[in-house]
């Protein structure tokens, strides 16, 4: 399913709005070491999507990292860590079920805050910090964002 951005009423710019930026780095407030570069780790099989999360999120000031699938995430994760992960359900190689079953299991991953994204209806059973439906609401992402990963 193609990802895009449904406009938040009266919240500002949409996807079409920016340009593509070059990524800024800002620093969460929960991260522990200040030499620690925060990270929002986006996990989506769908190329547009990536992009376009990693380009709105980067004029947002934050630095993106993504990955195509929960196989790839949890790779980029074995070294490295994240501040928040975005994570979509239904993708090949390893889903975001999967995955979150993995980082759960994980003593150094498991309080990694995720917000899930997915056109799916079955997300009763996913167990997150937050669940964005796509199309995604521009608005209700960057309030979640803020909240896990408050901008300096």
């Amino acid at each position: 399913m193609a990802c895009y951005l449904r406009p938040f009423v009266n919240s500002g710019p949409t996807f079409s709005d920016f340009g593509f930026p070059h990524h800024r780095e800002k620093r969460c407030s929960h991260m522990k070491d200040p030499s620690e570069k925060s990270v929002i780790l986006v996990v989506d099989d769908d190329a547009d999507c990536r992009e376009m999360l990693s380009d709105l999120l980067s004029n947002e000031g934050y630095m993106v990292v993504s990955a195509k699938n929960g196989r790839q995430a949890l790779d980029y994760l074995s070294g490295s860590t994240a501040a928040l992960i975005i994570l979509d359900l239904m993708m090949p190689v390893m889903s975001g079920w999967e995955f979150r079953a993995r980082q759960k299991s994980d003593p150094r991953l498991e309080s990694l805050p995720v917000v899930v994204m997915t056109a799916s209806g079955l997300v009763h059973d996913i167990d997150a910090d937050a669940v964005v439906r796509k199309p995604i609401d521009f608005g209700l992402l960057m309030s979640l964002v803020k909240q896990n990963c408050p901008p300096p």
